[in-house]
């Protein structure tokens, strides 16, 4: 049996890259995403998931990228002009530090996502998706601790019976961007990109765990990242290391060669790629990674450059390494299920 597993990254915006990459197999691979078994997801990838484990359209995935930015990131008390001013200081005076989104208050409101991701995928729960589907999710408190929750429709799942959305906004629920999101009866849950970015391995253990007729030379992964962010904190910027407290790993805005949040980004960046070579090493060529490299850095929240995203990845998609990966996807995910 062949058993095909498509995986999609976190990202916030960028996940116009991973959508715009499956847009592509989808028209290159016959059936492509028809073919797939298992949809997983977190954050921006788990809405990506989730539409196409319900069976909607990647074109009207794409749309939401490409016009719904302003809508899905509302700013959270102040204005898109001021937040922009915001990110032009310098270290913050300790009267900043008691005012503006991301330092004290979430940057957005989560009513624009909510939205958007209602309209994307209806009012069902997750066991009424036509395939199967995996999303990651960091729930807070589950009686005695938080927990990295993995969310499936499969009869194992003690989450599939909660709504699209609520799982939807769970996993998409990032630290200081968006307010934690409760889903009743479990309670609140952040992005799960904090402990999978990348749901590969998270994707692997659910169906191998599930009980089905599966063994791991059944499966074949495919893995889209959101782009690859030229992202780190290089030597000459740390300086005394003995100042990197909270004010340094948490500063919400990028700061000289210093990305946002770089506490987050470090562990969104490295998480994935940590999944990346786990993956690799267990499947071998049964596991394939595709990634869009990026110039600069592209916040999450940086819908303003979607065009940009666009015209990379179209880019991308002429390259030498793109062509690989549609050979392999030809050759890995067309064959007959037994």
């Amino acid at each position: 049996m062949t058993y095909r597993i498509l995986c999609c990254d976190g990202g916030g915006i960028r996940g116009l890259i991973t959508a715009l990459l499956i847009q592509d197999l989808n028209r290159n691979v016959a059936g492509f995403i028809d073919r797939a078994e298992l949809f997983a997801g977190t954050s921006t990838g788990g809405l990506i998931s989730i539409g196409l484990a319900r069976g909607v359209s990647i074109d009207d995935i794409i749309a939401v990228y490409k016009t719904k930015g302003s809508e899905i990131f509302t700013p959270n008390g102040w204005t898109l002009e001021q937040i922009e001013r915001q990110r032009t200081l310098g270290p913050l005076s300790a009267e900043e530090l008691m005012t503006g989104p991301g330092v004290v208050d979430c940057e957005y409101k989560s009513d624009g996502l909510q939205r958007v991701a209602a309209e994307l995928l209806g009012d069902g729960q997750l066991s009424d998706c036509k395939k199967t589907v995996v999303v990651n999710a960091a729930r807070l408190w589950d009686g005695t601790s938080w927990q990295a929750a993995t969310m499936s429709n499969l009869k194992s799942n003690s989450f599939r019976d909660i709504a699209m959305v609520d799982a939807a906004l769970a996993t998409a629920a990032a630290p200081t961007y968006f307010p934690a999101h409760e889903v009743k009866p479990f309670g609140y849950f952040a992005d799960g990109g904090v402990f999978a970015n990348n749901p590969a391995m998270t994707a692997i253990a659910e169906v191998l765990g599930s009980g089905a007729d599966l063994a791991i030379g059944d499966l074949r992964v495919l893995s889209l990242g959101t782009g690859d962010n030229p992202q780190g904190i290089p030597p000459a910027t740390i300086g005394d290391p003995l100042k990197w407290g909270a004010s340094y790993w948490l500063w919400p805005w990028q700061s000289g060669d210093t990305p946002a949040m770089p506490l987050i980004s470090l562990i969104f960046a490295c998480t994935s790629g940590s999944v990346t070579a786990e993956a690799q090493k267990l499947l071998g060529d049964a596991f394939r990674r595709a990634d869009v490299p990026l110039a600069k850095p592209y916040p999450l929240d940086d819908w303003k450059n979607v065009a940009e995203l666009e015209d990379l990845t179209h880019a991308y998609l002429k390259t030498s390494e793109w062509q690989k990966t549609l050979e392999w996807a030809s050759d890995h995910w067309t064959t007959a299920s037994g």
